[in-house]
């Protein structure tokens, strides 16, 4: 892997997400793009105090910077002297269209890895996470995405959210090219079904391709609901990241509806890769 999009709210910058890009920026040696992004009322600003950040130039007495401006522009500087510290790679960008999903899902197609938090949203309202933005950054992203969770955490398990599918299995090859670092950490495949007596789907070819880039690999089936029963696995795990495909998807997509979405990613702070095939 070698960039990384990491999409931030110009006006409420969270150092927690920045750090937690910079951690796997740092481990898979790749440039972080910070993208901050401003609603549409903010896109002048956003771009004035991105350039001046870029080119570190003198703007004219008429271009003074509002509180606003200053505001962003300090995020930014914070951004650039955090990585600077990390000894990461790092550029700015910023969003000069109206729609801040658009934005994103153009940039995407030409990154490996679009990290963003599940609150991310710039409606005046209060949205449960993921936001709607977030949703249609995750279904429709053209590279994984990877929700960041509310702390910096590390990774020692990875746990794959598997139900037999060209998807499931999809999104498994994907983080495992993207992150060959974790080749030494406890990776686990876990599948619900409505009888825990039945098998992996196709476990053994499965397993084969696994051991050849994981060194402890290990199978769990769930009986159950599948959002419920992989909430109550997660629920407590530390330095664990989750790994799923085919958001919208099979039965991948319940974990991810209103009724269990905010309970998964605000109770349960890890970070989630997802890809679709």
């Amino acid at each position: 892997m070698k960039k990384i999009l990491l999409a931030i709210d110009a006006d409420h910058v969270d150092t927690e997400v920045i750090h937690f890009a910079c951690n796997v920026a740092t481990f898979t040696h790749s440039t972080l793009i910070g993208y901050f992004l401003g609603d549409a009322r903010e896109e002048e600003a956003v771009a004035n105090v991105a350039f001046v950040a870029q080119h570190n130039e003198t703007v004219s007495t008429h271009c003074i910077p509002t509180v606003a401006e200053r505001r962003q522009f300090a995020f930014i500087q914070q951004f650039e002297r955090t990585c600077a510290v990390r000894g990461i790679r790092c550029q700015v960008l910023n969003n000069t269209k109206r729609n801040a999903a658009q934005a994103i899902l153009e940039e995407s197609r030409f990154a490996d890895l679009v990290i963003v938090q599940p609150t991310l949203s710039f409606e005046k309202r209060l949205e449960e996470a993921p936001t709607a933005l977030v949703k249609e950054i995750l279904a429709n992203a053209e590279c994984p995405v990877l929700v960041a969770p509310s702390s910096v955490t590390g990774i020692e398990e990875i746990v794959f959210a598997y139900d037999g599918s060209r998807s499931a299995v999809f999104a498994i090859k994907q983080f495992t090219y993207l992150f060959p670092e974790l080749a030494d950490k406890k990776a686990i495949v876990l599948q619900v079904n409505k009888d825990d007596s039945l098998p992996v789907t196709e476990k053994d070819k499965l397993g084969k391709w696994l051991r050849m880039h994981y060194s402890s690999i290990g199978f769990q089936v769930l009986k159950g609901k599948a959002s419920e029963e992989l909430y109550g696995r997660l629920l407590g795990k530390q330095n664990t990241i989750v790994v799923m495909g085919a958001f919208g998807r099979s039965w991948l997509s319940g974990v991810f509806k209103p009724a269990t979405a905010g309970l998964l990613l605000k109770t349960i702070n890890l970070p989630f890769f997802i890809t679709h095939h």
